[in-house]
């Protein structure tokens, strides 16, 4: 019985280290990149709505290491307002501070090279080639790209690079005709991709799931609606079956006697 008990008791803490590297070592990640519109249509005083409304919806994301932010400004040029930075209460206050001090350009409004800008971004980080980690575009516009081949071209070779999603938030008149929400649409994976009802801001499905454009009427509605979406980001979708758990793993003893290296690379 004494033999038993001792057994018992070094699988318990055997069990315990295990567990407790696994949490430390194995934090899923989820990437959003926000691709935000400088260019000469949008004024001053909507950028700065943009920027509230991204810095509030922000501040609602968990601060744990599950989240990493990273943003772009464009125009005729990309300029990057935040490389990839984990989420936690210690970096918010300075990726907010990022968002409400850069300079808004002005200018045309190169799509392509935004969305370029910001794969060559989420892919450059240390947590992107987890199979596990989970990166997401968001681009928030109020016009037409200068080229829609180019900027069409450009999300295709996002989702090639590894990039699991991009959504869009269509912001005003100049983009809000059934044509060029289309064409909006046509940027956006994965499909099957949806356009939402206007200023949508509940029950906004996570674009892992299937991708969409929700059209804004105007940047004073545009906060709530980034807010959902924000939050909609970092929720599982609804048709997503979960994978097995390393504590399931073991609790089924599949990992005894396994050499367990990290996985290099996604997998899509």
């Amino acid at each position: 019985m004494k033999i038993i008990n001792k057994l018992c008791a070094i699988l318990t803490l055997s069990f315990s280290l295990m567990l407790g590297s696994s949490a430390a070592l194995a934090v899923p990640i989820t990437q959003l990149g926000f691709i935000l519109d400088a260019s000469g249509s949008v004024s001053a005083s909507n950028y700065n709505l943009m920027r509230s409304g991204l810095n509030s919806a922000l501040a609602g994301l968990p601060v744990d290491g599950s989240v990493e932010i990273s943003i772009v400004s464009y125009s005729s040029s990309t300029t990057t307002v935040v490389s990839p930075t984990i989420l936690s209460a210690l970096t918010l206050p300075t990726i907010q501070s990022a968002i409400s001090s850069h300079i808004k350009s002005g200018g045309g409004t190169d799509t392509a090279e935004a969305i370029n800008s910001m794969t060559s971004l989420l892919s450059s980080s240390s947590v992107f080639s987890d199979p596990e980690t989970k990166s997401l575009i968001n681009l928030l516009t109020d016009g037409v790209p200068n080229s829609q081949s180019a900027a069409v071209a450009a999300s295709i070779a996002a989702a090639s690079a590894g990039i699991d999603a991009l959504s869009i938030e269509a912001i005003g008149s100049g983009v809000s005709s059934q044509s060029a929400l289309n064409n909006m649409l046509a940027m956006t994976f994965p499909t099957p991709a949806t356009i939402l009802a206007v200023n949508q801001s509940s029950n906004i499905p996570n674009p892992l799931g299937g991708s969409w454009v929700v059209p804004v009427s105007d940047f004073d509605s545009l906060a709530p609606v980034l807010a959902a979406k924000v939050l909609a980001s970092v929720t599982p979708p609804t048709n997503q079956v979960p994978e097995p758990s390393v504590l399931a793993l073991i609790a089924i003893g599949l990992l005894s006697g396994m050499g367990i290296t990290a996985r290099k690379g996604k997998i899509h």
